[in-house]
């Protein structure tokens, strides 16, 4: 787990493939099928990315933050 609240242990290839996939809002089993990855590879790393402000969840859904938005584009 992440120390501090903007650090991650995924990689940048590993961020950016879920990005990705949330690219418009997803359900947990539409990302799971999107990066093909263990149920909790695929817990582990939404709930980093949510930590590290990447996303965010609305009613069982995953949608990118502005954040992840800027890093998807780059």
């Amino acid at each position: 787990m992440p120390c501090g609240k903007n650090e991650t242990t995924l990689s940048p290839s590993q961020i950016q493939l879920f990005l990705s996939v949330i690219n418009q809002h997803k359900t947990f089993n539409d990302i799971r099928l999107g990066v093909n990855h263990p149920v909790f590879k695929v817990r582990s790393a939404l709930r980093e990315l949510q930590q590290a402000d990447y996303i965010q969840i609305k009613d069982d859904d995953y949608y990118l933050t502005e954040k992840g938005r800027h890093s998807l584009s780059n």
